[in-house]
């Protein structure tokens, strides 16, 4: 996905879940790790950026994002794909919401939705 113009935020995919391990193992890099992030219903994550690509994976639950200029709603098997440098901020929906953070792009299938 590098050096690709595409909208944030947007759903850029659908993760299955029928093994969990297999997912862990295709979010892993080469050398490094991945992180779970396990969010309190309306847990907010203050405007932001990061030095890498990042993909989230939803798990379970839903988590709104927010970009300057386009919100999407998640929910589980939601993946989306926030570009380095781009400022965002979430926000936990009412039920919280468990994911998985890959510090890269990863591709999977299924259609692109920005709501």
């Amino acid at each position: 996905m590098e050096n690709e113009i595409r909208p944030f935020p947007c759903v850029y995919g659908v993760a299955r879940f029928e093994n969990l391990a297999d997912l862990i193992f295709n979010c892993l890099p080469a050398q490094g790790a991945i992180e779970i992030q396990n969010d309190a219903p309306g847990k907010r994550h203050d405007w932001h950026h990061h030095e890498t690509d990042e993909t989230l994976i939803i798990l379970k639950g839903g988590v709104e994002f927010w970009s300057r200029n386009r919100r999407v709603d998640c929910c589980s098997g939601d993946v989306i794909w926030i570009p380095q440098g781009i400022e965002h901020c979430s926000i936990a929906g009412e039920k919280g919401a468990v994911y998985i953070i890959a510090f890269e792009g990863i591709a999977f299938d299924g259609e692109q939705r920005c709501d």
